[in-house]
């Protein structure tokens, strides 16, 4: 981990505002010129001012969500509480809506948020790369034109329900997924998942994932695809699946070293060790978001904004003195 320690002036014209230590703080990079925007509201003023293919870096620290209508990369500081690194998660606070035109050549690109409310797509949403962030519901409407096209969601975890709707199209890479219901339109790939509830499963291939049953009587649906997964709770849970590469355990605690099959923030999806040796994926490591070539890892691949400390007064010339650190992975 390398960090840098940048301090600047900013010249003040007008009126000055003074900020607390740790202030909220959001960057708009465009064709290299880079704005700052404060405060709680500062996602939504850097989103109105920002074009298509910039960027948006948060500091750690809640702020007021926005719908985005615009294919842009949004960083924040990562979804969880990172000790080590000295990091707290960029929370994006209340419901919001992504509605970025499928005609543009930019994509969007959304790294390293925590958000408790519900994201919904509207239009067609293309070729979005989804990393290392936590949602409780992401969720198209039931309306036609909504949709989504090659989302790809790597390292995530959805709390509360992903579904698609109406054609759509995503894969989720070493993600919890704590419900997931596919239409028979839908397709989507899993690949070494948690998955707590998995419904209806029509359009799904699963690879290296662990699944908990959804109730007894419920099976992984025959028209469904599942290579080297492992479920538990139900014995006969793949009987349906022509494959003999699947197989089922008593329960959670035959394969996790501390999850029991209820979630929390906490959880990291550890396998036991003997469960590590017992239950491989299709390339020969271990089943689960552990696994496979790209091993879980919440910490954004971006630079963080980790500290703001901005002058309560400024100089007698009008300037105001900001101490910014940035953290980036080596």
């Amino acid at each position: 981990m390398k960090k840098f320690f940048l301090s600047f002036v900013l010249c003040l014209c007008g009126a000055l505002t003074a900020f607390a230590q740790n202030s909220l703080l959001a960057t708009l990079s465009h064709d290299g010129a880079v704005s700052t925007f404060y405060g709680a509201k500062a996602l939504q003023e850097a989103h109105a001012a920002a074009t298509n293919g910039d960027i948006i870096t948060l500091s750690s620290g809640t702020f007021l969500s926005t719908d985005i209508t615009k294919a842009i990369t949004l960083r924040g500081a990562g979804m969880q509480v990172d000790t080590l690194r000295g990091t707290l998660p960029t929370i994006l606070s209340g419901n919001f809506n992504i509605a970025v035109s499928d005609t543009l050549s930019n994509r969007l690109t959304i790294e390293g948020i925590y958000n408790n409310d519900r994201v919904c797509v509207r239009g067609i949403l293309k070729n979005a790369m989804i990393l290392k962030s936590r949602f409780k519901e992401w969720n198209t409407t039931n309306n036609a034109a909504d949709i989504m096209r090659n989302v790809s969601f790597i390292h995530c975890r959805v709390t509360g329900s992903l579904y698609g709707y109406n054609g759509s199209t995503y894969s989720c890479m070493g993600c919890y997924l704590n419900d997931v219901d596919n239409v028979v339109d839908v397709s989507v790939e899993l690949t070494n998942c948690v998955i707590n509830r998995a419904r209806q499963m029509m359009g799904m291939t699963a690879a290296n994932c662990i699944f908990k049953c959804y109730g007894n009587g419920l099976f992984y649906n025959s028209s469904a695809v599942a290579y080297n997964c492992v479920a538990f709770g139900q014995a006969d849970y793949f009987k349906n699946v022509p494959n003999q590469t699947n197989k089922v355990v008593e329960n959670a605690a035959a394969i996790f070293k501390t999850f029991t099959g209820t979630y929390s923030e906490e959880e990291n999806f550890e396998l036991t060790e003997s469960a590590k040796a017992a239950y491989l994926g299709m390339d020969g490591t271990q089943v689960g978001i552990h696994g496979g070539s790209l091993p879980f890892d919440a910490t954004p691949s971006n630079p963080q904004i980790t500290k703001c400390n901005v002058a309560a007064k400024s100089t007698a010339d009008g300037k105001l003195s900001v101490d910014i650190t940035v953290n980036a992975a080596e």
